[in-house]
């Protein structure tokens, strides 16, 4: 076997461990035929349009002050869906923080 597709080999077991490593962390979202995203059970919705430049200009503590859970954000969970549990540290809300790779929110939820 040569170099080549020794190469070529591990590139695609490469990307094949990213992409199943990116459907466990619950990333994804198939198009459907007309182009819109479809997403299953656990998989992450896009942003609103209306949520624009948001995390760009402010980060993630953009998205925690309204999506977030403490005592000055829970108020505004009645409008935006809660951050699940396995978003933050140990998977206990209570922490109040966020789980390190889960604050690149852009990540899995991008600009719809």
């Amino acid at each position: 076997m040569g170099m080549g597709t020794k190469a070529a080999r591990a590139a695609v077991m490469g990307a094949v461990a990213l992409t199943m490593a990116l459907a466990a962390a619950g990333c994804g979202g198939a198009p459907s035929a007309d182009g819109a995203a479809e997403y299953g059970p656990g998989e992450p919705p896009l942003m609103p349009a209306s949520h624009q430049g948001r995390y760009e200009s402010l980060g993630m503590a953009g998205c925690y002050g309204c999506h977030g859970a403490n005592e000055a954000t829970d108020h505004m969970l009645a409008a935006a869906p809660a951050l699940p549990a396995d978003h933050y540290v140990d998977g206990d809300v209570a922490t109040f923080e966020v789980f390190g790779p889960r604050g690149e929110c852009i990540t899995c939820h991008p600009q719809g």
